[in-house]
């Protein structure tokens, strides 16, 4: 059983991604169940990995979980979002209304339209087939991004944001996009997310509201789902806010789910990161878990092991160098697990 490791996608993964994509259950805008949407999003990651580009400019680096040699998990880098036709979300504002004659006080929640975040570095589509979740798996996938950022981070945007999936009833129900989307978009959930996945987003500027929305005329369910996650994603929200991301009060416009950003190089596992020389490839006495990257780009690969460093220095095994692609006297990018 080989080490699992992080490296970019490549259009052979593309049955073991739709499979990922039919378990995630929907709601994912980034990883579509639809195989034409699904080919051409892991085609042009692929070119992207090609294009050896030198700053931002709307690329998708997706990165593949492979074990065994097969894909059991997917994330992504998007270098800068929405440079064509904007990126768009709600702020929730909170106003104030008072009355002297009447003695009464009031805050009301307010949405407003923005594109706060257009040109934005973003990371999302994290998913880990459910068959192999625990053990850290997760936690590699979604740190790992953080790890292909340190190694080039010219090519990334330098502000970064992450949207989380909204928050869905046990039958399915998506009380947001009921009260608000529904009503303009004149479609069910999945029909426009998939339009979403397959064209792009302009769809949405063309048709949602081009006004502020007051919370308090939405239906009691859909209020309280604002800026609530849904229960798969929690752990990929603490995740985030452990990283160091903040919640400001963005959500999504179609399901409520909360977003996320902060300085990009202001991640903790960035921070946190040191690039050492391997300067012999053995098992260590000592050894402690370790999050370990090696190459940049198309080269990158990110694992989860044993490792020991003094000073400038790292040691680890072979079946590590194996899987990094490295040998004695290689550069190392480590940080704390």
């Amino acid at each position: 059983m080989s080490l699992p490791f992080m490296r970019p996608v490549r259009e052979e993964d593309f049955d073991a991604i739709l499979s990922l994509a039919r378990q995630s259950g929907g709601g994912m805008t980034n990883l579509p169940s639809d195989t034409k949407t699904l080919k051409a999003r892991i085609k042009f990651a692929c070119e992207c990995y090609e294009k050896n580009a030198g700053k931002p400019g709307g690329e998708i680096y997706s990165l593949v979980l492979e074990k065994d040699g097969k894909a059991i998990g997917i994330a992504a880098v998007f270098s800068s979002i929405g440079l064509e036709s904007g990126f768009i979300n709600y702020k929730i504002n909170h106003e104030f209304y008072g009355s002297k004659e009447l003695n009464k006080r009031s805050i009301r929640r307010v949405l407003i339209p923005t594109h706060d975040f257009t040109a934005c570095a973003e990371v999302g589509s994290l998913f880990i087939s459910p068959t192999v979740r625990g053990g850290g798996l997760g936690k590699l996938l979604a740190r790992s991004r953080y790890m292909f950022i340190a190694q080039k981070p010219e090519i990334i945007a330098d502000h970064i944001c992450a949207e989380l999936r909204g928050w869905r009833a046990p039958d399915g129900a998506q009380p947001f996009w009921n009260a608000v989307g529904r009503r303009f978009f004149e479609m069910d959930f999945e029909e426009a997310d998939a339009a979403n996945a397959a064209h792009g987003n302009q769809f949405i500027e063309d048709m949602m509201p081009r006004y502020p929305i007051y919370a308090d005329l939405m239906p009691e369910d859909a209020r309280n789902c604002l800026g609530r996650p849904h229960d798969s994603a929690l752990p990929a929200y603490r995740m985030l806010l452990n990283e160091g991301f903040v919640y400001n009060d963005y959500i999504d416009v179609f399901d409520g789910g909360p977003l996320v950003d902060t300085p990009t190089m202001n991640i903790r596992t960035i921070r946190e990161s040191r690039v050492l020389t391997l300067s012999e490839i053995a098992e260590a006495a000592g050894a402690a878990d370790a999050l370990l990257a090696a190459g940049s780009v198309s080269t990158f690969r990110a694992v989860k092991a044993k490792a020991r460093i003094k000073e400038d220095e790292i040691v680890f095994n072979a079946e590590t160098a194996d899987a990094l692609g490295v040998k004695k006297g290689d550069q190392v990018r480590w940080a704390p697990w």
